[in-house]
């Protein structure tokens, strides 16, 4: 019998904010998803299945791969029906933990063992996660459309004895979405080594960025920046906002390090300085522009959410306004960019309007646009 006290309903309404304040998902992120339970002794088969039927590519993460000592187990089962996948040419991904609380266990190194060589031989990329981080998914994706997710690592006893919930999920946005969430893994997880690092945030960028308008109409958001000469929030937050839209995802974890690199700062710093940057840029996105809402985790990395901008939106080049290492692009001319993208968006021509109506539009000062046109003749000598 369980005793009522005062503590529960405190505890109950603690629980209702907690769970209000995550990360939610409607019926409408995921559209028409057929889901099938293979808990317990149906997940070997149902994933058998998907391996030797999958066509393009399988993607999986696993907090532990077990081989055991016998020879026809049905981990090693498994593992060779990635092999056979590989042999059809099918692509074959693996994000693997490497840190135990005890590796004299469960044939926890499977990174030792001749089947992971196999694997790599045959072609396999094989993400090792480091070692002060936990990779606790038991994951798998196919073709970029059926999704097996559960507690079932690939062990004997997970696949043979264990109880193990798992479900396989067949829809093709949940894929992407989780194939977009490995992707982000590979930037949070770099190593720490700044000297042969390349900053990750300014790789792979969208050729163009789509930018809201109110962004620049609202006077609370781009124009406040400029302003105040708040040029690293800004930077940051274009930065945020096309790695946003290279996963195509508006919640996302950002490594501290990894972005103060991408934002230009110097190697030579140590990591608290780095980290230190970012974090103060974070917070004046989230509490002076309300552009994000910020938690941050580990003293590394910090969950981000965008919050959404209403009204229209126009295109630039992801080019014409992330280039953190030139220093030539001043804030000031960052911004006329942006202005001029939006005009030419409407049909308009930026050289048909006079300076002092552009600055009252954009609710900056006549000579911050003066100057900016001045930075314009400047940066194309």
């Amino acid at each position: 019998m369980i005793k009522k006290s005062k503590f529960f309903p405190s505890l109950i309404i603690i629980l209702a904010v907690f769970l209000i304040t995550c990360v939610t998902y409607s019926a409408d992120d995921f559209p028409a998803s057929n889901v099938k339970d293979i808990s317990d002794r149906n997940y070997e088969e149902a994933v058998i299945g998907l391996l030797d039927g999958a066509k393009v590519s399988i993607v999986m993460s696993m907090y532990n791969i077990s081989l055991g000592t016998k020879t026809n187990n049905p981990v090693k089962l498994l593992l060779n029906d990635l092999l056979e996948a590989r042999g059809r040419g099918v692509s074959v991904t693996l994000y693997l933990n490497t840190r135990f609380r005890d590796v004299g266990k469960g044939g926890a190194f499977f990174v030792e063992n001749p089947a992971f060589k196999k694997l790599e031989d045959a072609g396999c990329v094989i993400h090792l996660m480091p070692s002060n981080r936990t990779l606790h998914d038991k994951l798998i994706v196919v073709d970029s459309r059926y999704v097996v997710e559960g507690s079932a690592n690939w062990s004997i006893s997970a696949l043979r004895a264990n109880f193990e919930s798992s479900t396989l999920i067949d829809s093709p946005d949940l894929a992407r979405a989780k194939l977009a969430r490995f992707e982000n893994l590979l930037i949070i997880s770099r190593p720490d080594d700044k000297k042969t690092y390349t900053p990750a945030y300014i790789e792979n960028l969208p050729k163009s960025l789509i930018i809201p308008k109110g962004l620049l109409s609202n006077k609370e958001y781009f124009s406040n920046m400029v302003t105040r000469y708040d040029n690293r929030p800004l930077d940051l937050y274009l930065l945020l906002l096309a790695h946003s839209q290279a996963i195509n995802k508006r919640e996302f974890f950002v490594s501290l390090e990894t972005m103060a690199l991408s934002l230009g700062m110097p190697r030579s710093w140590d990591d608290t300085a780095l980290r230190r940057q970012v974090i103060k840029s974070l917070k004046k996105l989230q509490n002076r522009y309300h552009l994000i809402n910020v938690k941050f985790f580990h003293g590394r990395d910090a969950a981000v959410r965008l919050i959404d901008i209403p009204g229209e939106a126009f295109t630039i080049s992801s080019d014409q306004i992330i280039q953190p290492q030139d220093k030539e692009l001043t804030m000031r001319l960052k911004f006329l960019f942006l202005i001029k993208a939006l005009l030419k968006d409407e049909g308009v021509d930026i050289g048909s309007i006079s300076q002092p109506a552009i600055a009252k539009r954009f609710n900056v000062n006549r000579v911050t646009i003066h100057a900016a046109f001045q930075d314009l003749r400047d940066y194309k000598k």
